[in-house]
């Protein structure tokens, strides 16, 4: 490029670019292809398995002028744009629009799918039972406050599947229409980020009052009705973009490291992939050295697991059902075999998913 003139450097970008779409153009005919296949053998159009082979093996051949975020970022919008050829899929999101779960599904799916805004957790678990929408999304962790109890009730309640994940960091942003801090009466949002920023909240406004809404995008979406400068949001910059609200203050969560875990729900099973996580629950006797028999087996075949939770049995009182995390796919030993067991000393067991564990941070 060395003594290149400017209109000859712009005559060769355009010569790349010719060469890119066609090349794009190329890819998304092949999918089409793909779909014909699909429609003889399976109607299952977007695979995690797939999914995690295609990116796996752009990050091995990446020649490093762009890094490994920005390459999968850009394959995966030409996957969107070519499974949105297959077929016009529908994902719902924790709702409405701008929240967390709405960047967690675009991170996940792409611009080119329709993705659809739902009012609740229950919502996006109920319009996946009736098939109003092909798949859902909805955080079930957080690496600050821990797991979300209102994802682990709905999985109990409806029979889904995970089949898939996608890991999001979260950058809590203080939205007002306020000039300065001291204006702030009322502060708006979803309990998990109010938690995530408490040592911030606690040293700058410790006597705003806090009011809990559905999702941070729904606390933005209240403060664009009011204007009202007493009054904030904590939300992503998203909501701020799309709210039309200015951010007075960004990034206030109290640590730099904080990241929500989402899955994806449907009915299909996902396919193994080269590193899986498989979720199970179980309810069991309430007797002494009643869960250790359960995870006995776990610790003898060197199992990892990554997460264990307890919520209570609605149907007794005292009673617990536990939710786990282990690293494997249910149709590999030595987890298949150790499944196995486990149902067999509980009184209620399900396998919620084997799918691959996302391990993309950004």
């Amino acid at each position: 490029m060395k003594d290149q003139s400017l209109d000859e450097i712009r005559k060769k970008i355009n010569q790349v670019d010719e060469e890119i779409l066609s090349l794009i153009s190329q890819r998304v005919d092949l999918g089409r292809h793909v779909a014909n296949a699909k429609q003889k053998h399976d109607s299952v159009y977007f695979r995690p398995d797939r999914e995690r082979q295609v990116m796996q093996r752009l990050t091995e051949i990446n020649p490093g002028i762009l890094d490994n975020v920005r390459v999968q970022n850009i394959f995966r919008e030409i996957m969107s744009a070519t499974l949105s050829m297959q077929k016009q899929l529908q994902v719902g999101y924790l709702g409405p629009i701008g929240s967390f779960s709405h960047q967690a599904a675009i991170k996940k799916f792409g611009h080119s799918l329709k993705l659809v805004p739902c009012a609740d957790f229950e919502d996006v678990f109920e319009q996946v039972q009736k098939k109003k929408i092909d798949y859902g999304i909805v955080p079930i962790e957080n690496s600050l406050e821990g797991i979300v109890n209102a994802t682990l009730d709905n999985l109990l309640k409806y029979n889904l599947n995970i089949y898939s994940e996608v890991h999001l960091a979260i950058h809590n942003n203080l939205l007002s229409f306020a000039e300065e801090i001291s204006q702030i009466k009322t502060i708006y949002t979803y309990r998990q980020p109010y938690g995530q920023c408490r040592q911030w909240i606690g040293k700058y406004l410790p006597h705003a009052e806090f009011i809990e809404t559905t999702s941070t995008s729904k606390a933005a979406e209240l403060i664009a009705q009011k204007k009202d400068p007493a009054l904030a949001a904590i939300a992503s910059s998203i909501a701020a973009e799309i709210y039309k609200i200015p951010i007075l203050e960004e990034n206030i969560e109290d640590y730099d490291r904080n990241f929500t875990r989402f899955i994806i729900i449907g009915f299909e099973e996902a396919r193994a992939s080269d590193l899986d996580r498989t979720s199970i629950m179980f309810s069991i006797h309430h007797e002494p050295g009643s869960l250790f028999e359960v995870l006995e087996p776990l610790y003898r075949a060197k199992v990892n697991m990554t997460s264990i939770e307890s919520r209570p049995a609605r149907k007794e009182p005292w009673n617990y059902t536990f939710y786990i995390d282990l690293i494997g796919h249910q149709e590999n030993e030595p987890l298949k075999g150790i499944l196995e067991q486990i149902k067999n000393k509980t009184l209620f067991f399900r396998i919620l998913g084997s799918y691959p564990v996302d391990q993309d941070f950004s």
